[in-house]
């Protein structure tokens, strides 16, 4: 390798370790239990500090994640976890994962619950405080959405499948220290969607379609649409629409990996519309985040 071309390769390896170090830094100011605001979070820890200076405006974009700072810590953990393990070649299933990891990825999901009532919900006779509703939160890991969609919702009933037991057994164990009123609500409990037998049961069915392998995705969708009551509410969240290929590739690599799904909105939504769904809409989560389509069941 020429001299040149060498010093072109260390100059992007470099940006490459800058900016996960960005993201790590981003993270633990997000997660600092001393500071209780952006401009503490920077004054506290100087090194720190200084990573994040590298950032234009680095008060503004704190600022803006201060609200959902630990869910949007969880999730930078999460990514950069997932980044690690990918490079080392240790890259494991959902369901393989440390206890720990478990737990950060289970939290930073929880954000999908805030989004759904407060972007999702109101565009839906569903969902209201208020009434009574039947919730299903498909791979439901620890359990974490079903527990703030039933601790949002005094009315709604949460059931959460996984096909993994472990997950389930720590969201167990975790909702013995939740609110007795909110745990009584929460059901987790060891099922396959595509073996689902639910029928015109369900008020509300959230799936993940990012985690399910594009194998089983279209059965996935068929029992979820057999579980839900007409004029039920099904939203999923999905990959956005992306037309960089080099963003394509790394998604697919990762659920390569991991045994995940790579349907992007516009495909999905395809799917609705082929399966008879009505009033289908996008609603944007957080930057780089997946996108949720919610749509209503057909008579």
């Amino acid at each position: 390798m020429t001299g040149g071309r060498l010093s072109d390769a260390t100059e992007i390896i470099g940006g490459f370790k800058n900016s996960s170090l960005i993201a790590a830094a981003m993270a633990s100011a997000l997660a600092d239990e001393r500071a209780d605001t952006p401009d503490e979070a920077l004054e506290i820890d100087v090194p720190r500090a200084a990573v994040l200076h590298a950032l234009p405006d680095v008060q503004s974009i704190l600022g803006s994640l201060w609200g959902d700072r630990r869910s949007r810590a969880s999730n930078l953990v999460s990514s950069l976890s997932q980044a690690a393990a990918a490079a080392a070649g240790t890259t494991r299933i959902w369901s393989d994962l440390s206890d720990d990891v478990m737990i950060a990825q289970g939290r930073s999901s929880a954000l999908m619950a805030k989004v759904i009532l407060a972007a999702v919900a109101p565009n839906y006779a569903v969902l209201d405080g208020s009434a009574a509703a039947r919730i299903l939160d498909v791979g439901t890991g620890i359990g974490a959405i079903a527990t703030a969609l039933a601790s949002a919702l005094p009315g709604a009933e949460v059931t959460g499948i996984d096909i993994a037991e472990r997950p389930l057994q720590i969201g167990r164990e975790l909702l013995l220290g939740t609110e007795q009123s909110i745990a009584d609500r929460v059901q987790l409990r060891q099922g396959d969607v595509t073996e689902l037998d639910d029928e015109r049961y369900y008020d509300v069915v959230w799936m993940p379609m990012p985690f399910l392998p594009d194998a089983i995705a279209g059965r996935a969708l068929d029992r979820a649409t057999r579980a839900l009551r007409p004029d039920g509410l099904l939203v999923l969240g999905t990959h956005p629409d992306v037309d960089d290929e080099r963003q394509r590739a790394t998604d697919g690599w990762i659920a390569s990996l991991t045994g995940g799904g790579t349907l992007m909105a516009s495909e999905v939504e395809r799917e609705l519309t082929r399966r008879r769904f009505r009033s289908i809409a996008r609603f944007a989560t957080v930057p780089g985040g997946p996108v949720i389509v919610a749509a209503v069941a057909p008579l």
